[in-house]
């Protein structure tokens, strides 16, 4: 069963530049996984300390490998010094 993500980074003011490249880093990545169907990262517009991620596996057992990575386990180890709040959320396609 595909899972599928979106998970809201809210960056401290002066931490900016570098969550957005731990992000990149991060998901540049991820991307080359098995089982890796999309990572995709966004930036909002009119509030430049919100970062959305969105990434969708091809199931449960693609994930657990992806929290196992290396690269994972660096950004989870780094981002607490940039990040002010994170919202995730698992999301259901509709259609």
């Amino acid at each position: 069963m595909t899972i599928t993500r979106q998970i809201i980074f809210l960056a401290k003011r002066d931490c900016i530049e570098e969550l957005k490249a731990l992000l990149i880093r991060t998901i540049e990545d991820s991307k080359k996984e098995n089982g890796c169907l999309m990572y995709e990262l966004f930036q909002t517009k009119n509030n430049p300390v919100e970062f959305i991620v969105i990434d969708s596996w091809e199931n449960e057992e693609a994930l657990n490998k992806h929290y196992e990575s290396e690269h994972y386990l660096h950004f989870i180890n780094n981002f607490k010094q940039y990040n002010a709040h994170v919202e995730p959320f698992e999301l259901d396609k509709l259609s």
